[in-house]
């Protein structure tokens, strides 16, 4: 074997379409963690950016009302349970947009890098990631580092996008203070919203980098080895040496089949010993010869053989032989090109079986 040439135990083979849906049902497919986390992020923020006056509208005016029943009531037990309750109930009457658009969209992006595929598999405990042995390799792995080198490398983009956005409003952040209580918000709120914007972004184009390294690395996890393919193959189709075997038994009981339907043609055509067609005509229910048999070599001495046992002519024809055995399928009639020489044919053997009556 060359040096080069891949072993049997290689995985060099393009997965199979059962090696893919196996992997699937078990929950291997190709997604990113920071892809729903971006996501997440970004429909945050359109959500504050739609409903951003009326969250912080009703924000006020329950602290407002907190303030006031404080002041009313004598603080007791029930008064502060009652308050806590209210307040609760407020905060998630307020919150909830921020909650369930963001869930929504986080869990159709997993449907979609999932294909809608809910794996049961993935959800069975595996006793093995309790081996210590197996999961100190598995932190020391190529793996492990790569995610450490992308936790970092987006640690870094994040901090210097984060330290960009602060320096460019530096002024405002640090004039917050001389200002009413009507400007810091609005400021410290755009402050806020552009810093967010940004992130999200940022952490949204790493999340796509990050899904294409996912779908190159599960693509490669899936390879197959030679070995494999060959096991599948004889799962899924058979013993190469059965298929093989069923093929020649269909073989033999399609001329046998053939055989049984020259007894019924009218005549066979033969050139003299290469090719052999046997065609049958009923003027009540054909509209043209029909090819009931054919074959080559062995197959045609077989047909004429069988024609002379059930007393069918044979004519031969050399060229319109070979052009019905090319050119009309079995089960077919003969095409109207043919129609005046198998005429010929015919006709010259309607009136030799005349003689002979």
């Amino acid at each position: 074997m060359a040096s080069g040439e891949p072993t049997g135990q290689e995985r060099t083979e393009q997965p199979t379409g059962r090696h893919r849906e196996e992997a699937q049902r078990k929950g291997q497919v190709a997604r990113s963690a920071d892809l729903s986390a971006a996501i997440v992020l970004l429909g945050a923020l359109g959500v504050l950016a739609l409903t951003g006056g009326s969250i912080m509208r009703s924000a006020l005016e329950a602290v407002r009302r907190g303030l006031e029943g404080a002041a009313m009531y004598h603080l007791t037990t029930s008064t502060a349970l009652a308050i806590f309750f209210d307040s609760a109930w407020t905060v998630a009457r307020i919150a909830w947009p921020l909650v369930a658009l963001p869930a929504v969209l986080a869990l159709v992006a997993q449907l979609l890098q999932t294909r809608f595929t809910l794996a049961t598999a993935a959800l069975s405990p595996r006793w093995s990631r309790l081996d210590p042995v197996q999961g100190f390799w598995r932190l020391v792995s190529g793996r492990s580092l790569v995610e450490l080198a992308k936790a970092s490398l987006k640690l870094l983009i994040v901090g210097w996008i984060a330290f960009a956005t602060l320096r460019e409003h530096w002024w405002v952040l640090a004039h917050l203070g001389q200002v009413g209580a009507h400007t810091v918000v609005p400021g410290l709120a755009g402050v806020l919203a552009s810093l967010w914007l940004r992130v999200g972004l940022a952490y949204l184009a790493i999340a796509v980098l990050d899904y294409g390294y996912q779908w190159w690395a599960h693509e490669r996890s899936l390879r197959m080895t030679r070995s494999e393919v060959r096991e599948e193959e004889k799962q899924t189709e058979g013993d190469p040496l059965l298929r093989s075997q069923r093929r020649a038994l269909h073989r033999k009981l399609a001329s046998r089949r053939m055989l049984i339907e020259v007894r019924k043609a009218h005549v066979v055509i033969r050139n003299p010993v290469h090719y052999a067609v046997a065609l049958r005509y009923d003027q009540r229910r054909m509209r043209a010869p029909t090819v009931v048999a054919k074959g080559a070599r062995l197959m045609a001495v077989r047909i004429i053989e069988a024609a002379r046992r059930w007393d069918v002519p044979v004519v031969e024809n050399a060229p319109l032989a070979r052009t019905l055995f090319a050119s009309v399928p079995l089960g077919r009639e003969v095409p109207p090109a043919l129609y005046r020489v198998v005429a010929e044919v015919l006709a010259y053997v309607y009136a030799l079986r005349g003689r002979r009556s």
